[in-house]
């Protein structure tokens, strides 16, 4: 509990009596007592102050006392503390009449009470309080820890929280459906739900404050690898103390940690079925089947299609969030894999609508775009897998758009080119660019074949890469200088573009 101005009088050891404000202004929390003989200590005030002065340098005059309290009270003085002396037999009455026309507690401090003592009443019983909530808090934060090591941490932690800050708590996942959460909680859901987009464009370490019902609500995203993954809200009839808050934030690192370990497993998941999807397309079925029955990951059986998904830079996580949710995907059991970071792949059994199913996915993210192939029988994967890359890496296509690998004509020129000769020549010019990738931190080669798919057009090519047109020039100047060749030639445009496709299939 707070010391309050009703506290202090209640004392006899400090023998403070009430001389002017009304009674419901004594239960305000006192946070410090200040001693100043200033006629104007507003500036060095912040709020919550029990101000002690003599007057000896109070002006005269109900005018000048007036203005003085109205300082005191503007700077959110909790109450004037008058000491008597020789100098002010009495509280003057001035003072008075103006302390009960602002609504100022003042209290009358008796020549024995010296202001020192009153001053140390305040800063023991504030730092007793501290050390109380130190304990507390210390307390709540180690039942948290535990919570977090039980079979349903989130459900414990949340919990544990609401009783800890005296109040209510609800956990969200990342769309606003209810993980966790006290029944006092769940009531304000779809209130909360509206506040979900505000907090999401405030970024990922941004919280929300709002009243709610008549109580003061936080709103705190959840961050696991730089995303939002879910929101704790906290509501009670009073803002939270800071060593609540401290527990608010010991509470924030553990759900996180808890979304992280399972993020983990998504992780592990993710590479199983990739592992699955590479042996199939590399011809092995069996493996692939074994492999996916030892991982639990279930392989699509008969004929086959296999899809190859991509965004540009900045809309990854998204297409493979979409991909692996996706209901028409995951009601045919559609095998859902992440081939590199903005390419999904997927391999489905054919079914009515399978390909629209693909279309409606690239349509909700933006700029995506994909390639599938027809139906295949599985000892044939291989060379779907082969045309359908071939398809989507030499023509990029319009956003939204799914390519048909049987539509259209991979073959072509490229065909005629296929020896060993020529693909020699390929991983030969593309040779100093492969190695500059290395130890680049940016896909030199993809912006290379991005930048030729538009035809060498630079706003179709920096908004197919997600970044600006002049950082589009400084990379092109980097492929140019490390290839050494002028890309502005037509004819080294030709054949970069060959060599890009031709290299692409090994």
């Amino acid at each position: 509990m707070p010391l309050t101005v009703e506290n202090l009088l209640d004392r006899q050891d400090l023998d403070l009596s009430l001389v002017a404000g009304p009674q419901e202004a004594l239960r305000r929390a006192v946070t410090w007592a200040l001693i100043s003989e200033l006629p104007d200590p507003a500036p060095y005030m912040d709020g919550g102050e029990l101000v002690l002065t003599t007057g000896s340098r109070l002006a005269p005059g109900l005018a000048e006392c007036r203005e003085y309290v109205r300082r005191l009270a503007g700077a959110g003085a909790v109450a004037l503390g008058f000491g008597v002396s020789s100098f002010y037999p009495e509280v003057p009455e001035e003072l008075v009449t103006a302390a009960g026309e602002t609504g100022l507690p003042l209290l009358s401090v008796p020549p024995d009470t010296g202001f020192a003592e009153i001053s140390r009443v305040v800063a023991d019983f504030i730092s007793d309080e501290r050390r109380k909530e130190l304990t507390f808090a210390v307390a709540a934060q180690r039942d948290l820890t535990r919570a977090s090591l039980s079979p349903y941490a989130a459900r414990a932690i949340v919990e544990r929280l609401a009783k800890a800050v005296r109040g209510w708590t609800v956990l969200l996942d990342v769309d606003g459906a209810v993980r966790a959460g006290v029944p006092a909680g769940r009531m304000h859901v779809p209130r909360l739900r509206i506040e979900l987009p505000r907090l999401r464009e405030r970024g990922n370490s941004s919280s929300l404050s709002m009243t709610v019902a008549g109580e003061a609500v936080v709103l705190l995203p959840l961050t696991v690898r730089g995303r939002i993954r879910g929101f704790l809200a906290i509501g009670r009839s009073t803002p939270l103390t800071s060593a609540e808050q401290s527990i608010v934030t010991t509470a924030v690192s553990l759900l996180c940690a808890d979304l992280h370990s399972a993020w983990g497993v998504l992780d592990s998941e993710r590479r199983q079925r990739l592992a699955v999807f590479k042996a199939a397309v590399e011809g092995d079925i069996r493996l692939a089947a074994s492999i996916g029955q030892a991982l639990g990951t279930d392989l699509p059986e008969g004929d086959l299609r296999v899809a190859i998904l991509g965004v540009p830079s900045g809309h990854e996580l998204e297409l493979l969030e979409h991909a692996e949710g996706d209901y028409g995907l995951r009601s045919v059991c559609a095998l859902v894999a992440e081939w590199e970071r903005g390419r999904v792949v997927v391999l489905m059994p054919p079914a009515e609508g399978d390909t629209r199913t693909l279309e409606a996915l690239l349509r909700r993210i933006p700029l995506a775009r994909g390639a599938v192939s027809d139906p295949t029988p599985a000892k044939e994967l291989p060379e779907a897998w082969r045309q359908v890359r071939s398809v989507f890496n030499s023509a990029p296509g319009t956003a939204g758009r799914l390519a048909c690998a049987s539509d259209v004509a991979t073959a072509g020129l490229l065909r005629h080119l296929d020896t060993d000769e020529v693909r020699g020549w390929a991983s030969a010019l593309l040779a100093p660019l492969t190695e500059k990738n290395r130890n680049s931190k940016v896909d030199l080669r993809h912006t290379l074949r991005t930048f030729l798919a538009n035809n060498g057009q630079s706003d179709a090519s920096a908004s197919a890469l997600g970044i600006h047109r002049h950082t589009l020039r400084y990379r092109m100047g980097k492929v140019a200088e490390a290839l050494g060749r002028e890309i502005e030639d037509p004819t080294t445009r030709a054949e970069l573009w060959i060599a890009l496709q031709l290299d692409d299939q090994l």
